[in-house]
């Protein structure tokens, strides 16, 4: 039977616990692993991480276990605390010009393989504004139909979509909108600006179907590119929407998919009219046929850290004038020297829109 460890050294056994939640209702604990409980409602089953589930999403009525699981996620965020200002302290002092032993040492490091990551997300514009291009909220009706509809998105479409229950009036648009917003999950994407994490996704045809991807080339520090495309426009019109540092990464394995986030300030949205400036394709090519936009299957891809700096480069001439200005310009900075990268050396970018154009 499983268990999981409280603070402290106690072993407790989370099964079959009673726990209820303010929009599933009663449910029971069926299963857990290191991060992860798995719930049983009266109508389906739901994943939460954990401890955080227990922190204004899930309650018991366990008293013991309410005060050791409090501690828990009392001791969780002093320690996240910690790690933030470790985090800034060693940013800042990677922005100081390093002595010249250190920028050796820096160089010798880069001999571990490490490449940088673009994701292809299906278009959501839950919290879309002016300053936003959404990927912060549950899509708004018209895109939900067209991605269940239309394009038939896999998870959109899938029985254990929220959003199908919704278009087929299983709930309300009110329960749909709760779920997301108390913490629980409705997709990749509706959170992705929230909690800024990508998923490296299931593989949807042949003989590993089911199975969870891998990220195996992705380290701390590699530039992570969010992309979308909107609806009825073709792959050339892909355009980047958010990029961030990684500084928190899972490779993954047999039983869960990998993933890369970030928890420092080295995160940066794109508004709507600012991302269509920035097309991924002018940065990517394939190596087969260099001078045509196609994806093909996946959820990501690999480039190079030449295509990451051109990003970051034009990004920083993008932001001029904006409140992102300053951070623009430290993390190109920043990405540059901890790679040690000279900008100036960086050609222009060479994917395969401009390829497509010569």
């Amino acid at each position: 039977m499983a268990h999981i460890r409280i603070k402290g050294g106690a072993l407790m056994d989370l099964i079959n616990m009673k726990v209820s939640h303010k929009i599933f209702g009663d449910g029971i604990i069926i299963k857990n692993d290191d991060s992860y409980i798995t719930v049983k409602f009266s109508n389906d089953e739901r994943k939460f991480g954990y401890p955080n589930a227990f922190d204004g999403y899930l309650s018991t009525e366990d008293t013991e276990f309410n005060l050791k699981v409090k501690e828990e996620i009392e001791a969780i965020k002093r320690l996240e605390e910690e790690r933030k200002k470790e985090a800034a302290k060693k940013e800042k002092e990677k922005l100081k010009v390093a002595p010249a032993k250190e920028e050796k040492k820096e160089r010798k490091e880069k001999i571990y393989p490490r490449e940088n990551i673009a994701f292809k997300c299906n278009y959501c514009d839950g919290g879309k504004s002016d300053k936003e291009i959404g990927f912060n909220g549950v899509c708004s009706d018209e895109i939900i139909k067209n991605n269940i509809e239309i394009e038939q998105r896999t998870w959109c479409s899938s029985k254990d979509s929220d959003c199908l229950s919704y278009l087929n009036g299983e709930i309300s648009r009110s329960e749909l909108d709760d779920i997301h917003n108390n913490g629980a999950y409705v997709c990749y994407e509706s959170q992705m600006l929230r909690e800024w994490k990508a998923m490296a996704g299931i593989v949807q045809r042949g003989e590993r179907a089911g199975q969870p991807m891998k990220l195996n080339k992705v380290q701390n520090n590699s530039l992570c590119v969010l992309t979308t495309r909107l609806p009825n426009t073709r792959e050339e019109d892909r355009f980047i929407f958010g990029v961030f540092l990684v500084d928190e990464n899972y490779e993954g394995d047999n039983y869960e998919e990998g993933y890369v986030s970030t928890k420092s300030k080295y995160k940066i949205k794109l508004s709507p009219k600012e991302a269509e400036e920035m097309l991924f394709w002018s940065y990517h090519a394939n190596e087969n046929q260099p001078e045509v936009a196609r994806w093909s299957s996946g959820l990501h891809r690999y480039f190079n850290d030449e295509q990451a700096i051109q990003i970051l480069r034009d990004l920083a001439l993008i932001k001029k004038d904006t409140e992102d200005e300053e951070l623009a310009e430290e993390f190109l900075q920043l990405f540059a020297q901890i790679n040690a990268i000279n900008i100036d050396s960086v050609g222009e970018k060479n994917g395969a829109l401009i390829r497509n154009e010569i």
